[in-house]
C-alpha cells in the first residue's frame, strides 16, 4: 500500500481499486501500528456525522474494503487494523528516517533514496488527521536528511551531503537548520563563495516570506567571510 504521493494498493500483481471513503479508512489504519477502536475510527473519518451514523458509514467502508481484497483489513467487532502482511511505504520511510537520525542505517551514500524522504503524504487529502500526520512525517524526514548530510560531510562525501541538504530545502525552503547544514557542507569543502551565496539566497527567501532575519547562529557561520566596508 502506498500513501506517499497519493493512495495506491496492489495485490496478487494487480491494482486493487478501493472507493475513496475506504481509502481513507485504510490510510488511517496504516498510520497506526495497533488496532483502532471502531468509535475512534468513525469519529476521525466522519466527524460531521452523529456517532451512530458514523459507525454505519464505517461498516459500509469495511465491507467495500473486503470486497476489493479480503486480505487488506482485519476487522473485529470492536476494532479495525491492517492485516499483518500488508506492506506500507510510510512505515518503511519512517524506519529509514529513524535509522538515519540514529546513525545506524548502514546505507552507502548512494543507497539512500533522499527524494523518497520528501514525498508528501496523501497530498490531495485535507482531513485534519492527515494534515497532522503529513506534518509529523515531514518533520521526521527533514531531521533525517539533515543528519544524513552532516554525517556524509564528516566522511568527506560532499556531493552526497549537498544532495541531501538540498532535498530538505526543496521540501521546506524556509527551514533554517537545512540551510545551515548546506552552508556548513560548503564551508567544510572549502567553497566559501558558494556558502555565502546560499546564505544570501536563504536570507532573501526568509525576509521576503516572513520579514525575518536569519538567526545569530547562522550569521556567525559567515562572519569570518564578511569584510565590512568603511
Amino acid at each position: 500500500m502506498s500513501l506517499l504521493g497519493g493512495f495506491a494498493a496492489t495485490g496478487d500483481n494487480r491494482e486493487i481499486r478501493v472507493p475513496a471513503a475506504s481509502q481513507r479508512l485504510l490510510a488511517l489504519a496504516a498510520l497506526h501500528r495497533r488496532p483502532l477502536p471502531r468509535p475512534f475510527v468513525a469519529e476521525r473519518l466522519w466527524p460531521h456525522l452523529h456517532a451512530r451514523s458514523a459507525l454505519g458509514s464505517l461498516r459500509s467502508a469495511v465491507y467495500r474494503v473486503r470486497a476489493a481484497h479480503p486480505a487488506l483489513l482485519a476487522s473485529g467487532t470492536e476494532d479495525v487494523a491492517l492485516t499483518e502482511w500488508v506492506r506500507v511505504d510510510v512505515r518503511e520511510v519512517e524506519e529509514m528516517a529513524l535509522q538515519l537520525i540514529d546513525g545506524a542505517a548502514g546505507y552507502a551514500a548512494s543507497d539512500v533514496p533522499v527524494d523518497r524522504l520528501t514525498v508528501p503524504l496523501l497530498p490531495d487529502c485535507d482531513d485534519d488527521w492527515v494534515v497532522f500526520e503529513r506534518g509529523r512525517l515531514q518533520e521526521l524526514c527533514l531531521h533525517a536528511l539533515e543528519a544524513h548530510a552532516a554525517r556524509l560531510a564528516d566522511d568527506r562525501r560532499y556531493a552526497h551531503a549537498i544532495a541531501a541538504a538540498y532535498a530538505a530545502l526543496r521540501a521546506d525552503p524556509l527551514r533554517e537548520s537545512a540551510a545551515r547544514t548546506l552552508i556548513e557542507v560548503h564551508l567544510a569543502e572549502g567553497n566559501r563563495a558558494q556558502a555565502a551565496r546560499c546564505y544570501m539566497e536563504f536570507r532573501h527567501r526568509l525576509t521576503t516570506a516572513l520579514g525575518m532575519e536569519p538567526s545569530e547562529e547562522m550569521r556567525r557561520l559567515l562572519a569570518p567571510l564578511i569584510r565590512r566596508r568603511p
